[in-house]
Parts: C-alpha cells; sequence; structure tokens
C-alpha cells in the first residue's frame, strides 16, 4: 500500500509537470512573437529606412548647397545686365527656396517615417507570420498529440494504480479477517485445553 501509494504521488507529480511544460510552451511562444516582432520592427525603422531619409536630405542638402553658391556668384557678377542678372538671381532664390522647403519637408516626414514605415513593417511581418502560424498550427497539432499521449498513460497508469490500491486494501481487509480469525481460533483451543486441564486435575483429585 505504501508502494502504491508513493506512486501515485509521482504520477501526479508527472502529470503536474507535463501541465507546466505545456503552459511553458505558450508563455515562450508568446514572449519570442513579441520580442521577435519588436526587434523587426525597430531594426526595419532604425536602421534600414531612417538610412535612406537621412540619404534623401543629403542630397537636397548638397543642391542647396549649389544653389546657395550660384546665388552668391550671381549677386557678385556685375557684368550682365541688371534686369537679366535680376532674373537669374530670382531664379536661383527661387530654386533655394524650393530645395530648402523640400528639406524641411524631408526632415518632418523624417518624423513620421517611424509611424509609417511601422506599419509597412507591420503587414510584412503579418504576412509572415501568416506562414509561421500555419507551421505553428502543424507543429502544436503535432506536439499535441504527443502530450496527450503522454497524459493518456499517466491517467491509465494511475487508473490502474487505484485499481491496485483497492485490490491492496481489500486483500489487508481480508487477511485482518483472517487474522482475527485464527486468534479466535487459538483463543477456543486455549479455553478447551485450560478445560480439559481443569477437568483432570478435578479427577485427579477425585481419585485423591
Amino acid at each position: 500500500a505504501t508502494k502504491l501509494k508513493k506512486e501515485q504521488e509521482n504520477l501526479l507529480k508527472q502529470q503536474w509537470e507535463l501541465e507546466n511544460l505545456e503552459e511553458e510552451r505558450k508563455q515562450m511562444e508568446e514572449h519570442r512573437r513579441k520580442k521577435e516582432l519588436g526587434r523587426f520592427l525597430k531594426h526595419q525603422c532604425d536602421v534600414q529606412l531612417r538610412r535612406r531619409a537621412q540619404q534623401v536630405q543629403e542630397e537636397l542638402e548638397t543642391d542647396r548647397q549649389i544653389l546657395s553658391a550660384l546665388l552668391e556668384k550671381e549677386e557678385q557678377d556685375q557684368s550682365w545686365q541688371s534686369a537679366r542678372r535680376g532674373r537669374a538671381v530670382a531664379d536661383v532664390a527661387w530654386m533655394k527656396k524650393v530645395i530648402e522647403e523640400q528639406l524641411q519637408l524631408e526632415k518632418e516626414r523624417e518624423a513620421e517615417l517611424e509611424t509609417i514605415f511601422r506599419e509597412e513593417a507591420k503587414k510584412m511581418w503579418e504576412k509572415r507570420e501568416e506562414e509561421w502560424e500555419r507551421e505553428k498550427v502543424a507543429r502544436d497539432r503535432l506536439m499535441s498529440e504527443v502530450l496527450a499521449g503522454r497524459q493518456r498513460q499517466i491517467q491509465e497508469k494511475m487508473e490502474l494504480n487505484r485499481r491496485a490500491q483497492k485490490e491492496s486494501i481489500k486483500y489487508r481487509e481480508q487477511l485482518i479477517k483472517e487474522l482475527e480469525e485464527a486468534k479466535e481460533g487459538t483463543r477456543r483451543e486455549k479455553e478447551q485445553e485450560e478445560e480439559q486441564q481443569r477437568a483432570h486435575r478435578r479427577e485427579l483429585q477425585a481419585q485423591v
């Protein structure tokens, strides 16, 4: 009975560990998904996409510097007629203004890039996530079958253990009953023996 009880405790422990394993898999998967999503989005937005935005700003800054130099040269050039020089200066100044506005716009866009590209990256991630999810469903199905098989084994062993304990109790009760009967038989035999001895003593006394 002690051995069976210990075995049952061990089976309960195995069942508890199996349930913990299943829960641990779920938590690990959820943690991995959140971590990878965060890392993917951060990498895409902060490195790849921001790099391109800065490149565009550098190109605009180069153009602005070129126009500034041209504007300065036009303003210093005294060889052209006043009207023509004024028109050229105006054209360069206008273009410089356009470039500066574009540069400012790009800086504003850069501030918005993180949100915008996070949405694009999210779409890409969701597409990949669908593929991962299909693979995970298949993998989880196989894992569930394995874990369910193990769970069934534990349940079957526990049922066998319960039956064995029941049989053990029944057998113990039978042994106790037989022991009581043996004690009762021994007691009766002893009483009979004592009665025979008393009768024998009485007979001897009568003969004396």
